[in-house]
């Protein structure tokens, strides 16, 4: 994703290694929604 310009979430506790963009330790911890423009925004929480 980063080779395309796109910004990066690591899942999992391996992933921190590989500097994402932002790290969740499980899928839990996001939400996907769809904005009105045809945009998706990507909700991460804190654990």
């Amino acid at each position: 994703g980063r080779a395309a310009g796109m910004r990066v979430v690591g899942v999992g506790p391996r992933a921190a290694a590989l500097a994402p963009d932002a790290h969740v330790e499980d899928l839990t911890r996001i939400r996907v929604e769809a904005a009105e423009d045809g945009a998706i925004r990507l909700h991460i929480t804190a654990a």
